[in-house]
């Protein structure tokens, strides 16, 4: 099975059933995602390749 149709599988609403049965059994088999900041750069304004430079 792919990882994809596993996280479909998971994340459906019998999925979530499912997870809920595994954890019950077994604390921690399937951990809840946790979502993560990733910094993200500004852009570079160069002066000279501006459209508003004069």
């Amino acid at each position: 099975m792919s990882l994809e149709v596993y996280y479909r599988l998971i994340n459906s609403g019998i999925g979530k059933k499912i997870k809920e049965v595994l954890n019950g059994l077994v604390p921690g088999l399937i951990p809840e995602p946790i979502p993560v900041r990733v910094p993200v750069r500004e852009p570079v304004r160069n002066r000279r390749n501006s459209r508003n430079a004069g």
